[in-house]
C-alpha cells in the first residue's frame, strides 16, 4: 500500500494517526450527544466515552467515573404536565434517527477535513497519508452502515416469542434504555403462540423483578421472585441462570428474610457467584453475609470487590444496592 515500501516507523504513524482520528470523532460524538439529544426529545443520563464520563444528577451533569466502554444512556425527555406515558418504541428509533444523522454530519466534517483520493483505493502507490485517511472513512462509514442496519431491522418491542421478547429488551438496555422506561408487563400478560424455554422464562423474570426493585415497587415484587423460586429450587444449578440466583439470594436475604432459602440458593450457586466477574454476584455475596451470616468482615470484602469490578451495563441496580448496603456497614462502624 506504500510507495517506498512498508516499514516499522510508518506502521506506527498510520496507527497514531488513526487512534488521533478516532479520539477526535469520539469527542464530537460527545459534544452532539450532550448538545444535541433534547432536539429528538431524549435527554442524555449518562454518557462514557473512553475516558470522559458524564452522568446526570439532579438535573444537572457532572463529570462521574464511568466505565471503560463506550455507552450513551438516555431517556426520553417528557413534559410531566401533559400526562402521557412514553412510547419507548418512538423513543428508541428517534434515538436511532439521531445517532445516523450525528454519524452523516460526523462523515461530512471528516470528508471535508482529510479529504481523501478515492481514486486510490487498493493502489499499491498509494501514500502513507492517502491510506490513513481512506482507512479512516471506511471505518465511518461501516459505522453508519452499522447504525442503518439496526434502525430498519427493528421489528416490535415484543417479537413472535418470549425469548425475542427478551433480545429485545437486552438490546434496548445495551442502547442506553433506562430499565424502569421499557415499563415491563407481568409475566402472564404476555402471550406467545409458542411456549417459552425455562431459560427464557427465567431471564424474563429476572428483568421485570429488576424493573420493580429499580421502582421501588416491592409490592408487586414477591409474585415473579416466588414464580423464579418454584422454577429453581427442585432444579439442579443451571449456569445460565446466574443472575436469577444472585436476585434469590439477595431477595431472601433482604428485602424477604427467609434464612432457609438463601441458605438454600447460596448452597446451589454460591461457589458460581464467588467466581462470576460480575458486580452484582458480588453484591449479593455481600448482602447475604451481611443478612444471613451476619459476618460484616465478609460483607465488606464482597462489597469492596463489587465497588472495583462494578460497570453500566443493563441497569443502575448495581450502584444503587452497593450504595445501599454500604451505607449501612458505615454507619455500623460509626
Amino acid at each position: 500500500m506504500f510507495r517506498h515500501g512498508f516499514t516499522m516507523p510508518m506502521f506506527a504513524a498510520v496507527i497514531i494517526a488513526v487512534a488521533a482520528g478516532l479520539i477526535f470523532w469520539e469527542v464530537l460524538h460527545i459534544i452532539m450527544a450532550l448538545f444535541c439529544l433534547p432536539i429528538f426529545g431524549l435527554q442524555c443520563d449518562e454518557l462514557s466515552k473512553w475516558v470522559f464520563g458524564f452522568k446526570r444528577v439532579n438535573g444537572k451533569l457532572r463529570k462521574a467515573d464511568m466505565p471503560f466502554a463506550t455507552f450513551v444512556r438516555y431517556v426520553p425527555a417528557v413534559n410531566e404536565k401533559s400526562g402521557k406515558e412514553v412510547d419507548i418504541d418512538k423513543a428508541h428509533i428517534r434515538f436511532m434517527v439521531f445517532r445516523i444523522l450525528v454519524k452523516i454530519v460526523l462523515i461530512a466534517v471528516i470528508i471535508i477535513i482529510i479529504s481523501p483520493d478515492w481514486s486510490l483505493f487498493g493502489n499499491a502507490n498509494a501514500s502513507m497519508g492517502e491510506t490513513v485517511k481512506l482507512f479512516f472513512c471506511i471505518i465511518s462509514f461501516g459505522a453508519l452502515l452499522n447504525d442503518l442496519i439496526m434502525l430498519v431491522t427493528k421489528g416490535s418491542a415484543h417479537g413472535s416469542s418470549l425469548g425475542g421478547f427478551v433480545q429485545k429488551i437486552k438490546e434496548e438496555l445495551k442502547n442506553g434504555v433506562d430499565i424502569t422506561s421499557l415499563n415491563l408487563p407481568p409475566l402472564n400478560e404476555l402471550q406467545f403462540p409458542d411456549e417459552p424455554s425455562t431459560a427464557d422464562t427465567l431471564a424474563y423474570l429476572y428483568y421485570y423483578s429488576v424493573s420493580l426493585i429499580m421502582r421501588g415497587d416491592e409490592q408487586k415484587l414477591r409474585d415473579p421472585m416466588h414464580k423464579m423460586t418454584d422454577m429453581l429450587r427442585s432444579e439442579d444449578f443451571m449456569a445460565n441462570c446466574i443472575n436469577s440466583y444472585g436476585l434469590l439470594i439477595y431477595y431472601y436475604s433482604w428485602l424477604e428474610p427467609d434464612e432457609e432459602y438463601a441458605r438454600k440458593f447460596y448452597d446451589k450457586a454460591g461457589t458460581a457467584l464467588a467466581t462470576d466477574t460480575g458486580a452484582g454476584s458480588k453484591r449479593a455475596l455481600a448482602y447475604y453475609s451481611y443478612a444471613v451470616l451476619h459476618d460484616t468482615k465478609k460483607a465488606h470484602y464482597y462489597l469492596d470487590k463489587a465497588k472495583r469490578i462494578i460497570n453500566e451495563t443493563e441497569n443502575r441496580l448495581e450502584p444503587q444496592l452497593i450504595s445501599e448496603l454500604d451505607d449501612i456497614l458505615k454507619k455500623e462502624e460509626n
